[in-house]
């Protein structure tokens, strides 16, 4: 066949192209174009339009904008409907997997096969796995609508496409597939068409999921973080305070919490301005953050107060922190412009123990700390035992400076 007349077989392939997806068909596939070699019962296929064209680079998949295009880009696009997106072909048959692998690169997908269900299993056990799945009804294995439930659940916010395959239109199966997780059941004969429309369907929603997912993050980001510094918001760190006491009541536990004040801060803005204020506050939680451990958290609890919780935390660990805290801020000045300000912290530090609940009561121990630490001085860290009613200082045996005491 020329290569003239091979192209127009390609072009009409892809308008009538009407392939059985099943295994039992024994790897027939009705093409136009296709003919029967010397009576020997076998099957001679036309390639499918980008059979032998280079495999789209592996790029992370990037779905249909939105947007308006200009006339080039929107032909572009309709003609590469998948626009590099992965999905998985899941087909045991080889001629129909190979077949539709064809047709969905030539699309513009990025092609990821599979003969069983294990197989479909272990491709989307990826960090960030393909939401296209096209699913043969008889793929071995594994049954296909337990298939289907068990995508599902892997998924926590990406709810996976699931296109099932199938040469039955029953509706029991029909119903017993979307119960399962299918978004689609295509039965076979079916033109190419069909499912390049389908698949563009799909495409659609998948970008509009994610749009979605990303705009629920960012609210949920806005609603939890402070503006300012980029750590927990007050309500937030409450909450963490909350939920780590609810969980060392069940581990018998105790949860370390310290609460943090910038020394003299209102003559920072005074001296300086606000945005120099602001800037101060921003540099003053970075170096927090970068002296707590992975899992501490730091929430700015109001004006220049932070709330640092401090999981499964013993006095000593608590107070070895807070003095490191302490020295991480006034250890290097900040520089505002051609100014040097030279910033001090008042810590307030208390052990929540194992089976303390009240919130409140953890806070107001820890406010007490830090009133006795500005009372004795300012620029020290003062431990606020919770059995006790008062806090005593101590003068610090390894500084000439009082810098921590204990109750």
């Amino acid at each position: 066949m020329s290569s003239g007349q091979l192209s127009a077989s390609l072009e009409v392939s892809v308008e009538a192209y009407r392939p059985p997806l099943d295994y039992e068909i024994g790897g027939v596939f009705p093409m136009t174009g296709a003919s029967n070699n010397s009576g020997k019962g076998e099957t001679r296929r036309t390639p499918s339009p980008g059979f032998g064209h280079k495999t789209p680079p592996n790029v992370a998949p990037s779905p249909l904008r939105l947007a308006a295009v200009d006339d080039d880009s929107l032909t572009e696009r309709r003609t590469n409907i998948g626009n590099f997106q992965r999905i998985v072909v899941a087909e045991d048959h080889r001629g129909t997997r190979r077949m539709l692998i064809q047709m969905l690169r030539t699309w513009g997908f990025v092609v990821l096969p599979a003969k069983s269900g294990p197989e479909v299993l272990n491709i989307v056990e990826q960090t960030r796995p393909p939401e296209l799945i096209v699913l043969s009804r008889m793929l071995p294995g594994i049954d296909i609508f337990e298939l289907c439930q068990r995508l599902c659940c892997r998924h926590s916010d990406y709810s996976p496409y699931i296109l099932v395959l199938a040469m039955q239109s029953d509706q029991r199966e029909v119903v017993r597939a979307l119960e399962s997780g299918a978004a689609e059941y295509l039965t076979t004969p079916f033109e190419a068409q069909e499912l390049r429309a389908r698949l563009l369907v799909a495409s659609r929603i998948l970008k509009r999921q994610e749009n979605l997912i990303l705009s629920r993050d960012k609210f949920r980001c806005l609603a939890t973080t402070d503006p300012l510094t980029g750590v927990w918001n007050r309500r937030s760190i409450n909450q963490i305070l909350k939920d780590e006491l609810a969980r060392a009541s069940g581990s018998e536990a105790s949860t370390g919490v310290l609460l943090v004040d910038l020394d003299h801060f209102k003559k920072v803005n005074d001296t300086h301005g606000h945005l120099a204020g602001d800037f101060v506050l921003q540099e003053t939680s970075r170096r927090l953050k970068n002296a707590l451990r992975p899992y501490d958290s730091i929430g700015r609890y109001g004006g220049e107060e932070f709330l640092v919780v401090v999981p499964n935390a013993a006095e000593a660990e608590l107070c070895q922190l807070a003095e490191r805290l302490r020295k991480a801020i006034e250890s290097e000045s900040i520089r505002v412009g051609e100014s040097q300000i030279r910033i001090t912290l008042s810590i307030g530090a208390t052990i929540a123990p194992s089976g303390e609940s009240l919130l409140s009561k953890v806070i107001a121990t820890a406010d007490a700390a830090l009133y006795n630490a500005k009372r004795f001085g300012r620029n020290r860290f003062m431990f606020a035992d919770p059995l006790q009613e008062q806090v005593a200082h101590y003068r610090s045996q390894t500084n000439a400076l009082p810098h921590s005491g204990r109750a």
